[in-house]
Order: C-alpha cells, then sequence, then structure tokens
C-alpha cells in the first residue's frame, strides 16, 4: 500500500500452529522506504522475504539496494526475516539496545519468552550493526527522515518511527489492539507509552503493526480509547485475581483470562508473566 511516494505498507500474513489441532491466522505490518537507497522497518516471519522482495521488483526497484533494516523489537514475528534479508543484500540492521540480546540470541528469548508456534515464524538469530537512540534522526532520502522515538512497555526496547515531513507515526505493537492477546514486558511503562503516543501532536496518520492507517481522527481516538479501557479492565481484573498463591501453575491467568471471557489459547506462561508484573 503505497501511502506517500517513498513511504509503503505491506502486510504479510502468517499463521502460528498452537498445537496439532488449532492454527490461527495472523499478520502483521513492515514499512518499505524508498529513498536513495531502501530502508525496510521489521520483515515479518521467517517466510516473509520473498513477499517483501517481490513489492520491491513491483514497484521498479531492485533488493541489491536495500541498505538498512530497522527492528522496531525483538519478538519473532518482526525479526524472522532479517537473517535471510542480511544475507541476501548484505544490509545493516539497526536495533534498540535493550533488545539485542533477543535478537542475537533467539534462543535465549525462546527459553525466556515462549510464546506457541516459535520456531514456525522465526528460525534464525542475526547480528545488529548498529544500536538505536531515543531522538536518533536517519536520513532516508532528502525529504525524508525517521525519527526514533524508544517506547517501552511491550519489550524493554520497543521502538516507534516518526515520520517528520510527512506527520506519519509507526507505533508496531506500542498499541495493544482490543481483545487481542495481552503479551508485554511492563504494563506501567505501556501504559506511560500509549500516553505519549495518544498526546504527541506530530503525526497525522497513525501506523501500526496490526492495522490497517488510520487517519480520521475521530477513528484514531475511538482506537486509542478502546486499548486504554482495555488495557484498564486487565489491570482491574487481575489486580482482582492475582492474591495469594496458586493452588496450580496458570490458575490466576486463566481466571482472568474467563472472567473477560478471551479465547483460552491465551492462557500461557507468557501471558502469565505479563500479568504477574501488575503487581509491582
Amino acid at each position: 500500500m503505497k501511502l506517500t511516494e517513498n513511504i509503503h505498507l505491506l502486510r504479510l500474513d502468517f499463521k502460528i500452529n498452537l498445537n496439532s489441532y488449532k492454527i490461527i491466522e495472523r499478520f502483521v505490518n513492515c514499512i518499505i522506504v524508498f529513498g536513495k537507497k531502501i530502508t525496510l522497518i521489521d520483515t515479518g516471519t521467517k517466510d516473509s522475504a520473498a513477499n517483501i522482495f517481490d513489492y520491491i521488483n513491483k514497484n521498479g526497484r531492485d533488493i541489491a539496494e536495500i541498505e538498512t533494516i530497522i527492528l522496531s523489537h525483538s519478538h519473532p514475528d518482526h525479526i524472522g526475516s532479517a537473517a535471510e534479508i542480511q544475507k541476501t543484500t548484505g544490509c545493516r540492521i539497526l536495533a534498540h539496545k535493550n533488545e539485542r540480546s533477543w535478537i542475537e540470541n533467539i534462543e535465549a528469548q525462546m527459553n525466556e519468552r515462549p510464546v506457541p508456534g516459535f520456531l514456525d515464524i522465526a528460525d534464525r538469530s542475526v547480528r545488529i550493526d548498529k544500536l538505536l537512540d531515543h531522538g536518533q534522526v536517519i536520513e532516508a532520502d532528502e525529504n525524508v527522515s525517521l525519527k526514533i522515538i524508544h517506547s517501552p512497555g511491550h519489550s524493554k526496547g520497543s521502538i516507534n518511527i516518526l515520520f517528520p515531513e510527512d506527520r506519519i507515526l509507526f507505533t508496531a505493537d506500542s498499541i495493544p489492539v482490543k481483545n487481542d492477546i495481552p503479551v508485554y514486558d511492563n504494563f506501567y511503562d505501556l501504559m506511560n507509552s500509549l500516553h505519549c503516543i495518544r498526546t504527541n501532536p506530530d503525526y497525522a496518520i497513525l501506523l501500526t503493526s496490526w492495522t490497517p492507517p488510520l487517519t480520521d481522527r475521530e477513528e484514531i481516538e475511538k482506537f486509542f480509547n478502546e486499548s486504554e479501557g482495555y488495557l484498564k479492565a486487565l489491570d482491574e481484573t487481575v489486580k482482582s485475581i492475582y492474591i495469594g498463591e496458586e493452588s496450580e501453575a496458570l490458575e490466576f491467568c486463566k481466571k482472568v483470562i474467563l472472567t473477560l471471557g478471551l479465547p483460552d489459547f491465551y492462557v500461557n506462561p507468557v501471558v502469565d508473566k505479563a500479568f504477574k508484573g501488575h503487581r509491582r
């Protein structure tokens, strides 16, 4: 999808095998910036490189022009094709320092954050060439710059990217979608980052990893209201249930998911860990 002459949004579909009888269909957005060279923001899952390359070729450019990959954070559906694209094109990879360990060692990430179907969507680690800082500006073209905004919460080193000239903000997974799986590193950081995004006056178009572009102000406000309402409902329910000691593993997590009427496959150690963070 062409947003501006230089900035394009590409939807990448994938599937997660929860177990032998249940598969869920998901998608994730990546951004392709056509400047003097090509900059990619996120790379989807491990089978996404071909779709990215095909889109670049169809827009009259060569994949050899890919110079930079910026990873919004370390989770597998965002870094899955980074190693393959780097191997094919020799491009450099940039990410925040707090994401480095999980990007460069996906085995460690899988052990510490055992999301279902991990190796189905990311199977290789990749080396980061340069670390990103909050406020850093990257020049992609004469009139296309990318400003890095550190937005912790979903993960410690999550970043948002502002395109000042085009008044576009990409927030990756920093804005939880109502009733989507509640996975985040720190609830309180997430709420603070959400407030910072909502009150940022520098964008007119909001991009996320999980939605079409949002351009209408009322639509954007509704999105924020739903996200904040969801997080507050989670917080209230978690704090009413996570009291004392559990008699069995994931007992409290199951009760929260059941109380809020969410899908039962949300009951897993990663969600449980997010919920336990509400008690800090």
